[in-house]
């Protein structure tokens, strides 16, 4: 009894631990209409769980799987919902064909992925029901009750919780050959934040990391080679201060987001990865250090190339929007930034993020869905199958030819026919790989932790303060939560 009240403690404290902070500028479709239930979907019973396998269900079976934006499609038989699906998208008159290598209007992207899912399973004997349980805090709050009750889909998907979720115990590791083969012919980004202790407990299909993206007409308003992307911090800070001073208030060199919150963690985050910084470690906080101070000195230059207040805004929504407006002139973002700029009639640069004097590249994952199978799986053999789907070559094929992600699947990412269509998408694959982190959770109460953080850098942007002394201060009350 005293064993599980101690992990239900510990996932009680991951209910406001995390957001999504990507929303649905991350999406390769809309999110999904259906409402989200006010409770946890039952499930039915049994006495006790399948061993985790990767092997084909011998009988047919259902499992329960939860939906997310960017491939959501409603709740219900995945059979159903695809007709229904097909049949508005006719009614409207859009156009559902696609054939592999080529692009295709993204409007149906649902309709293809989730097609691919239904065939990859059903020729297995495995068939779908689809629920929505919201996504942000009240998908997290959903989560942990279904957790505490043993009360869970078989299949779960999520953002910043999902490392959290495993580290606490409440996931299945993937078995070994499923593993394997992820390990050797998938992009680490999309599984390494999700590997604790060596074993694996959650793959995104398409998951994020941020690239400097610059608009070519306002840096070469500012003298600037409108093809030639900064290498370093002090390139990227003195263009930036070279197009403030073009702009004349009209626009400005911009950088990055730095609001208290995860959606300003998720991208000024991958600067601290570079700088050999960052968060936490082993679940303490660890924000005072040379790196991090450092990391934020940059920050506080580049804030003054941005209208007053935009740089740490609570919104995070009012950034973007200077950006798609033509008001900044740099922006650090996920790979959806430059079909979406494209959309904008922005034309715009994409490269990796610059490194520091003894930086190395280094990257956060962001807009990353994580699907993970919990712990109280009832169908784990079944549900490991649908992961292995996620990875197939129908799906990452798919994935590629939408322009909007990367794929991860090796073999298709890394065609000399990827890299010629998908020139800016293939630097971000590139970038998937190597020192890329997903955000850590704390050892207790992640919420204030964060808080406190966050609130650091905002005054340390807005202050002329002494940036050691702020983190310094902040350290020390993060500590006293945690320890």
């Amino acid at each position: 009894m005293k064993k599980r009240t101690i992990v239900v403690g510990m996932a009680l404290a991951l209910v406001s631990a995390s957001l999504a902070a990507c929303g649905n500028n991350n999406s390769n479709a809309n999110e999904s209409s259906s409402p989200a239930s006010s409770q946890p979907a039952s499930t039915e019973s049994a006495s006790t769980p399948a061993p985790a396998s990767s092997e084909t269900p011998a009988e047919p079976v259902l499992i329960t799987a939860l939906t997310e934006g960017a491939t959501g499609i409603g709740v219900g038989k995945l059979e159903d919902l695809l007709k229904s699906k097909e049949k508005e998208l006719k009614d409207k008159g859009a156009d559902t064909a696609y054939t592999p290598g080529n692009a295709f209007n993204n409007d149906t992207f649902t309709l293809r992925y989730q097609t691919f899912m239904y065939n990859k399973l059903n020729e297995k004997g495995i068939n779908v029901e689809m629920q929505d349980w919201g996504w942000g805090e009240a998908l997290i709050q959903k989560q942990t009750a279904g957790f505490l009750a043993k009360n869970m889909p078989d299949i779960i998907v999520g953002e910043t919780q999902m490392p959290g979720f495993a580290q606490q115990g409440l996931l299945e590791p993937f078995p070994d050959d499923l593993a394997n083969d992820i390990r050797q012919n998938v992009a680490d980004a999309a599984w390494k934040p999700m590997e604790f202790d060596g074993k694996i407990y959650g793959l995104a299909a398409q998951p994020g990391v941020s690239s400097l993206f610059w608009n070519k007409d306002l840096v070469k308003k500012a003298g600037l080679d409108p093809e030639k992307a900064p290498t370093t911090w002090a390139e990227l800070l003195e263009n930036s201060q070279k197009v403030t001073a073009a702009g004349n208030d009209q626009f400005y060199g911009g950088g990055v987001y730095a609001g208290a919150n995860f959606g300003g963690y998720l991208r000024y985050g991958a600067l601290m990865m570079i700088n050999g910084g960052g968060f936490a470690d082993n679940g303490q906080p660890a924000f005072n250090t040379a790196q991090n101070v450092e990391t934020v000195s940059l920050l506080r230059e580049l804030n003054a190339e941005h209208p007053a207040g935009l740089m740490v805004n609570t919104s995070e929504g009012a950034y973007f929007d200077a950006w798609y407006k033509g008001q900044l002139a740099y922006l650090i973002d996920g790979p959806w930034a430059a079909q979406q700029s494209k959309n904008k009639n922005i034309d715009v640069g994409m490269a990796p993020i610059p490194l520091s004097p003894n930086g190395k590249p280094g990257d956060i994952t962001i807009g990353a869905a994580f699907t993970s199978v919990p712990k109280d799986s009832k169908n784990k053999g079944a549900a490991f199958e649908y992961i292995r789907a996620m990875y197939s070559d129908e799906i990452q094929q798919l994935i590629a030819d939408s322009n909007v992600r990367s794929p991860v699947l090796k073999k298709i990412a890394e065609s000399d026919d990827y890299k010629a269509k998908h020139p800016d998408l293939y630097t971000h694959y590139l970038a998937m790989s190597g020192n890329v982190q997903g955000l850590p959770t704390f050892a207790k109460d992640s919420s204030k932790v964060w808080q406190l953080f966050g609130d650091a850098v905002v005054k340390s942007l807005m202050t002329k303060g002494d940036i050691q002394a702020i983190l310094d201060d902040a350290q020390q009350k993060a500590e006293a939560i945690t320890k």
